[in-house]
């Protein structure tokens, strides 16, 4: 059991590597302590039309972008209701827990869906698909870009093709992924490309954004019963000018604004996915020397999120409070790959040098952890 608690005067002062939430720096925690306007306010507009710009630069694309005042799960929700009719049939391609959520999403609104997935640890390929593709005609295609749980990235540019190809609206889950590593939603022609906040783009958790192709839209005005918080025809008609429908969690709008202004005007885009393939390539190295797994197949390896291998079977509950000690968060495996393997966050601010700390450190936990076995 943790003996670190709740401190209401300085804050956490753990170091965090996890999947999510992430380290926010002090400079987005001051932009969000500035006092804002009202939501059906002139500045209010101002900063909201910011944030729009910022995020289609962000996802390469000239198509709509909206903002949520939830986790990216409502978005996937959103999606379900918004863009599947209830005669068609839709399609979940999933290579793990958060594909599994996205079926569950479409079972639990009622609508008719196929779930297709592959092992633990594997991505989806063309080979893949060409064997699904022809068992039926789906209407809505949903599918992860980085699953969470495995760490592994699908290699969407070698897959969205194929599932535009099919004549499927096509909607990713960028949630671990989206201002970490590029997606070039235009080229691609992704219909919904969606995320929350809390990962990559290193802000407190409360929002969740997309962006929607006017296939989509067109699509939605079809659709009915597409319920009242999440309809996209809604959250449309406001976004025209630059408004949400209802009240928004402003302070962390005015950080997204900050932290967009960083990383295309002070980082750049192209310095911020390479930092993030460092991580991912340094994470694995030190994987292969500590004589540890990655859990992904090689080449589908996240450049955000590593899932490593318990190859040493230790008790990987001990490992995370071990290192909870020495001032570091990561986490334990995710639902059954629990115990099985643990899984260190990459993503955000965090630069070589922290992550290079943290890992020694970690070194120094599962060496004493292998030597607590011999007793």
């Amino acid at each position: 059991m943790s003996d670190i608690h709740y401190n209401k005067e300085k804050g956490s002062k753990l170091k965090l590597f996890t999947p999510g939430p992430v380290f926010v720096p002090e400079r987005i925690l001051n932009e969000m302590a500035i006092p804002n306007d009202t939501h059906r306010s002139k500045p209010y507009e101002e900063m909201h039309a910011l944030a729009k710009e910022g995020l289609q630069k962000v996802l390469y694309t000239k198509n709509k972008c909206l903002i949520f005042t939830s986790s990216a799960t409502g978005i996937m929700e959103a999606c379900v209701r918004n863009l599947v009719k209830k005669d068609e049939k839709a399609l979940v391609l999933s290579i793990g827990a958060f594909g599994d959520r996205w079926y569950q999403i479409c079972v639990e609104n009622g609508k008719k869906a196929v779930k297709e997935g592959v092992e633990l640890g594997k991505a989806i390929t063309p080979e893949f698909l060409e064997k699904v593709l022809s068992k039926n005609n789906y209407s809505v295609i949903f599918i992860q870009s980085n699953e969470t749980s495995t760490g592994v990235y699908n290699p969407l540019d070698d897959i969205v093709p194929i599932l535009k190809d099919s004549g499927a609206l096509v909607c990713v889950d960028a949630t671990s992924s989206m201002a970490g590593v590029k997606v070039e939603v235009d080229k691609l022609g992704i219909d919904v490309c969606l995320a929350s906040v809390q990962k990559c783009f290193a802000l407190p958790p409360g929002l969740a954004v997309c962006s929607i192709s006017e296939e989509a839209i067109e699509k939605t005005s079809q659709v009915k019963e597409r319920g009242y918080y999440f309809d996209f025809l809604t959250l449309l008609k406001k976004n025209e000018v630059n408004q949400t429908p209802n009240t928004p969690p402003i302070p962390q709008i005015r950080g997204l604004v900050a932290q967009l202004d960083h990383i295309l005007n002070h980082e750049g885009l192209e310095k911020r996915f390479q930092r993030h393939l460092q991580l991912g390539k340094r994470t694995r190295m030190w994987a292969r020397d500590a004589n540890l797994e990655m859990f992904p197949e090689k080449g589908y390896e996240s450049n955000t999120v590593s899932t490593i291998k318990n190859t040493f079977n230790i008790d990987c509950a001990e490992l995370v409070l071990m290192m909870l000690k020495k001032g570091f968060r990561i986490v334990n495996g995710y639902g059954s790959l629990m115990d099985k393997t643990f899984r260190i966050g990459h993503m955000g601010e965090i630069t070589l040098k922290d992550l290079t700390e943290m890992l020694n450190a970690l070194t120094d936990v599962i060496s004493g952890l292998r030597l607590k076995q011999l007793k």
